[in-house]
């Protein structure tokens, strides 16, 4: 390890113990924090961007090109669609007025931050009322460039996975889960990581129609929880709220032999669910066989063709 290694190993750990050390003296116990919206720029934790912030006057010796690292994190929900709960956040990629070049730059950072396992302030307006702000302590898991994600965990601790770990198809497959999570958290916590491992899988695209709206989309799971089904992602589906509804509800099926979606003979069939893939052969990563033989059984137990 080289000097100029060292000295930016030294200097992100001393971020670290800054940003701890802030957000343990904002005034209360528990998560979120609430702070005055003037007390957020004393505090160096936001400056009034949106989407992103960094103090790159701060964090500038951290890397190697002194582009800096993300301090910060705007929930607005406007600006910005978000996969939001007590617990974490799905958050997308800033698109704003802005170059393409700035919000790059921003992206890189909030990168930077996961890789250095630095957290990062998610602060958020409670209510369209509120004159104080919610800050929570967020810790950013995984991204993705093409689904244009970032997954982001609340907590006072660095998450213990591998920053932006990826599904590898060659792991052993995990179909069942009998250890079901029975509290809030670990389910919401659960949740979100198997949706953003889906959206990333699948691209952010509904599998049967092609739908890229984020809000209309659901990470399905073939087998599901209450049967014992796993949260691995290859046990999984990205759908429309509509082919969603369908699958879950038995209207169609998908052979696993030739990957095509199979309809009830009373209905209702391709046209009236607005289906447009008739087949998901073309996708580079599928499910995995044994999770559609599953649903495939079950489903021709009660509609024989």
């Amino acid at each position: 390890m080289n000097m100029k290694q060292m000295a930016l190993i030294a200097n992100s750990t001393h971020e670290l113990e800054y940003r701890l050390d802030v957000f343990k003296n904002i005034p209360g116990d528990i998560m979120p924090k609430s702070v005055r919206p003037e007390d957020l720029r004393k505090l160096g934790i936001y400056a009034g961007a949106a989407g992103f912030w960094l103090d790159k006057s701060r964090t500038k010796t951290m890397t190697d090109d002194g582009a800096g690292v993300t301090v910060s994190a705007l929930v607005t929900g406007k600006s910005y669609e978000n996969d939001f709960d007590s617990d974490g956040l799905i958050y997308e990629y800033p698109q704003s007025i802005r170059s393409s070049a700035y919000d790059q730059s921003r992206i890189q950072a909030t990168k930077t931050a996961g890789l250095l396992k630095l957290p990062i302030f998610v602060v958020i307006k409670p209510t369209s009322n509120s004159t104080h702000r919610d800050v929570f302590l967020g810790w950013i898991e995984a991204w993705d460039d093409i689904s244009k994600l970032f997954l982001i965990s609340f907590g006072l601790e660095a998450p213990k996975e591998i920053p932006n770990g990826t599904d590898n198809d060659d792991d052993p497959f995990t179909f069942t889960s009998s250890n079901r999570l029975s509290d809030a958290k670990s389910k919401n916590i659960s949740e979100r990581k198997f949706r953003f491992k889906i959206m990333r899988r699948y691209k952010k695209v509904c599998m049967l129609c092609d739908i890229k709206v984020t809000e209309l989309l659901t990470a399905t799971h073939i087998r599901p929880p209450s049967k014992l089904g796993s949260d691995d992602v290859r046990n999984g589906l990205l759908l429309c709220n509509l082919h969603d509804k369908a699958f879950t509800e038995g209207l169609f099926s998908i052979n696993p032999l030739t990957y095509e979606i199979t309809y009830r003979n009373v209905g209702p069939d391709r046209n009236e669910l607005n289906i447009i893939n008739q087949d998901l052969s073309q996708l580079p990563r599928k499910p995995h066989i044994k999770a559609l033989k599953w649903h495939w059984n079950q489903w021709l137990s009660k509609n024989r063709l």
